[in-house]
């Protein structure tokens, strides 16, 4: 297992990513509630973008179902799909086309925006 340090972390925030000081400074250090997640669990949110797009949209859509309780229904009618069309993405990826996975992402990712404060994340679990 490698070891995550906010320093190397911050380097690639800033060489790969191109984010500026007052960027991080603000994304780290303030005290605003939306950034609550500590610094070194957020640096590694931010550098390790390594995973199957797809595959986070379905954990969202499955979060929002789970979590939250809004149906399959609900979730295909704000992105304009059929429930049959959601539930078979879920199951296969690749049965939609690129145009409506971008649509499907634009609107999930918007629920789960205005939402997440809704539904426990990692990010907000009480102790």
């Amino acid at each position: 297992m490698k070891i995550v340090t906010l320093e190397e972390n911050i380097a690639k925030l800033k060489n790969i990513y191109k984010m500026s000081d007052d960027v991080i400074n603000k994304i780290f250090y303030t005290n605003h509630k939306m950034y609550h997640t500590h610094p070194i669990e957020m640096s590694a949110f931010l550098t390790a973008v390594d995973f199957d797009e797809e595959q986070r949209l379905c954990s969202i859509i499955e979060g929002l179902h789970r979590d939250i309780g809004l149906s399959y229904e609900t979730l295909a009618a704000y992105c304009e799909i059929t429930t049959e069309e959601l539930e078979e993405f879920l199951r296969n990826q690749e049965s939609l086309t690129d145009k409506k996975k971008f649509k499907i992402a634009v609107r999930i990712m918007f629920l789960h925006h205005v939402l997440k404060e809704k539904y426990p994340t990692e990010g907000n679990i009480e102790d």
